[in-house]
């Protein structure tokens, strides 16, 4: 699998990166086929995703996955949604089957209100399959298994546990933990345990006020990664009023592991 990050800013996008959005791919042992799927697809992502696509097309995405829909995590599904219904490929009048969605409940409503769909037609169901995630209970999307781990924020959220083909090849597997957004809880065990890499929200140090049940500090994360016995660790979500190397130096406080801040662009093999 390889990882690509798209967008990392925490909350809103940043000066120097859009809000969440991560592009993995992986190829299919069965057949070769590369398949590409996006985490989280929020404000501002669909312009630089576009960079990291065959022919910039935004439609050669197999999957779209949700970790929950707070703006800066889903809104760009709406320029999906035009580029899926709008761009070349439809004007050739090319057929195409609805793009699998998955994501919290009521997500297909709350993308076709962001939209101003008509409350009486099909809103995006056309160009999304959209698919409600249950806990721990596990999609396949290719040569991707993904595993929705209920976690711990203001509203329906999920952390993701993916795992998929290995870079080493052989047949091996490798995980990936998303975290999306939350605070420390009971499910962040299971969804980082012994992951190959833990990508972790990290909104800011714990020096800072802020109210218990929604993100995690710099440190929180760290203690995540060191009882959960994830192998690497990857930082993100940083709101951009947070210091980068404060929230790292904090992680790494708790967690002697690998461990870096996500940059958009950055390419990691897993």
């Amino acid at each position: 699998m390889r990882l690509t990050v798209i967008g990392c800013s925490g909350s809103v996008p940043g000066p120097d990166s859009p809000a969440s959005c991560y592009l993995l791919e992986a190829d299919d042992p069965a057949d070769g086929r590369t398949w590409r799927v996006v985490l989280d697809l929020g404000s501002g992502a669909s312009g630089p995703l576009q960079r990291h696509l065959p022919g910039g097309d935004l439609t050669a995405l197999d999957a779209v996955l949700l970790s929950h829909l707070h703006a800066d995590h889903c809104l760009d599904a709406c320029s999906l949604y035009v580029a899926i219904k709008h761009g070349p490929a439809a004007h050739r009048g090319e057929p195409r089957a609805p793009m699998p969605l998955w994501a919290p409940t009521g997500a297909a409503g709350r993308l076709a209100r962001a939209y101003d769909l008509p409350e009486d037609g099909p809103g995006m169901t056309e160009q999304f399959a959209v698919g409600a995630w249950a806990d721990r209970a596990p999609v396949q999307v290719g040569p991707f298994t993904v595993e929705p781990v209920l976690v711990e924020h203001p509203v329906e959220a999920y952390g993701l546990r993916v795992t998929g083909p290995a870079e080493a090849g052989g047949g091996a597997t490798a995980v990936l933990a998303y975290t999306g957004d939350t605070d420390d809880c009971s499910g962040l065990d299971h969804l980082a345990a012994d992951a190959d890499l833990l990508l972790t929200e990290a909104s800011f140090t714990d020096d800072l006020p802020f109210e218990r049940g929604i993100h995690l500090s710099g440190a929180r994360a760290g203690d995540v990664a060191a009882r959960a016995g994830a192998r690497s660790v990857l930082a993100t979500h940083l709101t951009p009023w947070a210091d980068p190397g404060a929230v790292l130096a904090e992680l790494r406080s708790r967690f002697d592991g690998p461990a870096d801040l996500a940059r958009p662009g950055a390419v990691h093999h897993l």
